[in-house]
């Protein structure tokens, strides 16, 4: 989705229509993932913030939500929050804001929230098992597997020898 305001996004995935029920942020998972969850980064605290009118270009809060879409099942008002906080991400790109985002190595396009990445690294104790596929965003992790299965073939000519 992409708007050229947070206002225009608030219209477009119906933020605007949040009733306060609470639902979302009772049920997102976030909550069982970041130990410093609170209630301003939690879905409904990111409309809120957005219905008065806070800089949510420049909020660490953005960065926080997994997208995995619970919130809007459960909204009784159809607030696509997920779309929302993609389209807000995506303004605060545009404005420079990089520093809480993984970018692919390849094609410089926005891969994961960097507290995301931190998370995964807390759970896997430091492994660098996340860390290739973590790299690169889907479409260039794709090219990057096809072409280390092209070196694997067998009866690969090697050019030069």
């Amino acid at each position: 989705m992409k708007a050229n305001s947070v206002n225009e996004l608030m219209r477009d995935t119906g933020a605007i229509l949040c009733v306060e029920c609470g639902k979302c942020a009772s049920a997102c998972p976030m909550t069982e993932i970041f130990q410093d969850f609170s209630y301003e980064v939690s879905p409904r605290g990111i409309v809120e913030k957005a219905l008065f009118g806070f800089d949510l270009l420049t909020d660490v809060g953005i960065w926080f939500c997994l997208t995995c879409d619970v919130c809007t099942e459960l909204c009784p008002a159809g607030v696509r929050f997920r779309d929302f906080v993609q389209g807000v991400r995506a303004l605060a790109i545009e404005e420079g804001v990089t520093e809480h985002g993984v970018f692919c190595e390849r094609c410089g396009e926005f891969v994961v929230p960097m507290h995301t990445v931190k998370y995964i690294q807390d759970m896997t104790r430091g492994q660098d098992s996340a860390g290739d596929y973590l790299r690169f965003c889907p479409s260039c992790r794709q090219y990057e597997f096809t072409a280390k299965l092209k070196e694997m073939r067998p009866g690969r000519r090697v050019l030069g020898a």
